[in-house]
């Protein structure tokens, strides 16, 4: 009989684990989804920029802030 009792405990505690196993899952699998949604609306580098677009980017960033500058008054 006591084999039965401690069976169906394991067998419970068993569940228990895969519960908060899933549990954890999920709010990975969450958090996952929220940091991807993140990276589409925060400024930053492209991952599919190459290098020279990258620096063309920059170039063409600077001269439009010089051109600014330069027609300031004296």
């Amino acid at each position: 009989m006591p084999k039965t009792g401690l069976t169906d405990m394991a067998a419970l505690m068993g569940e228990a684990v895969e519960a908060v196993a899933a549990g954890q899952a999920m709010g990975l699998a969450l958090l996952k989804a929220e940091m991807e949604a993140l990276t589409h609306v925060m400024p930053g580098d492209a991952p599919e920029e190459t290098e020279a677009e990258a620096a063309q980017r920059r170039l063409a960033e600077e001269a439009a802030q010089e051109d600014g500058f330069d027609n300031m008054p004296v």
